[in-house]
């Protein structure tokens, strides 16, 4: 089976989030979007990676999209390093988008869904793009957590090893059922045509496990795969395949107009994270190097996953490329 992106400009972009945020929605005068698609990923740079250049097609023609990250992604790093990772992906974003990005473009709100304190931001120009970020501490590639956020992580929480997670801003506090509450009630509300989430099938790595998907990856698809099944929510799952990508052939060529698309979104992304490569050279040459340590897949293969994206059968592993 193989998917293929439409092509076709003319609809307004938006990213909605939940019901609790009706309110804010309609004082923007913006929200009548549904259908789609949804997009969940762990970590900020993840749908440039893995799902890409399928969120460019959907951002560049306008379609009704949603972005939900789960988790800073700032590996370890306190202060203010996740946000700079935030305006990363909303530089990325509004590349994808045709639209241009200044330190003022993008507006932000605090939302109250269910008592949790969730961030949301909002292009100034084109409020109907958005971003919602839910700040919960990063892992990890094995699923350990960092001293900074406390060794808490999605796999910990997943797993039953703690009962719940603080985000890292310190205002909201999860269990593994109010997580999956707010994710319920974004899918319900968005009622998107299209769910995409990574790899809800790869196995989670047990402790000091390397050669493995990243933990948040496939803790984060489980989560909202949990949700689809449990309360029956109607749309198209489509999962993207994570770290184990890398050993596939590539599906993106010098011949392929979707390589320059999701290249040049990525390294208008990689300025904002100190610990990712600049220019494609740099990122294929840290692929090769076997005399340094970088914190996880993410970061050392980026060379890779910029020349691959391929989906994960629902049902089970088997791979489809990029049409």
């Amino acid at each position: 089976m193989v998917f293929l992106a439409m092509l076709w400009r003319g609809l307004h972009v938006v990213v909605f989030v939940v019901a609790s945020m009706v309110k804010y929605v309609e004082a923007l005068g913006s929200f009548d979007c549904s259908g789609g698609s949804i997009y969940f990923s762990a970590h900020p740079v993840d749908s440039l990676l893995f799902q890409s250049p399928d969120i460019f097609h959907d951002l560049y023609v306008f379609k009704c999209v949603t972005s939900v990250v789960f988790t800073t992604g700032d590996r370890g790093v306190a202060g203010n390093f996740s946000r700079s990772l935030e305006a990363g992906l909303e530089t990325a974003y509004s590349y994808m988008a045709g639209l241009g990005r200044n330190q003022t473009s993008w507006n932000e709100t605090s939302l109250e869904i269910n008592k949790k304190t969730i961030l949301l931001r909002f292009m100034r120009n084109a409020p109907q793009i958005q971003i919602m970020y839910l700040g919960l501490p990063s892992s990890k590639q094995d699923g350990q957590g960092y001293d900074s956020n406390n060794r808490a992580t999605l796999k910990k929480l997943y797993q039953g090893e703690i009962k719940t997670i603080n985000t890292t801003d310190g205002k909201s506090m999860y269990s593994l059922d109010d997580l999956k509450a707010v994710i319920s009630a974004v899918l319900k509300q968005r009622a998107a045509t299209d769910i995409r989430i990574l790899d809800d099938k790869a196995p989670i790595p047990k402790n000091g496990q390397t050669a493995c998907d990243h933990a948040d990856h496939s803790i984060s698809a489980r989560i909202v795969s949990d949700v689809v099944r449990g309360d029956k929510i109607e749309g198209n799952v489509l999962a993207y395949a994570g770290s184990f990508m890398r050993k596939l052939d590539p599906n993106l060529n010098d011949t392929h107009s979707d390589l320059k698309a999701k290249s040049n979104a990525f390294f208008r992304y990689a300025p904002f994270d100190m610990h990712m490569c600049k220019d494609y050279q740099s990122c294929f040459s840290r692929g090769k190097s076997t005399g340094h340590h970088y914190h996880d897949d993410d970061v050392t293969h980026v060379a890779k996953w910029l020349t691959r994206e391929y989906y994960v059968q629902s049902a089970g592993t088997q791979l489809h490329p990029l049409a």
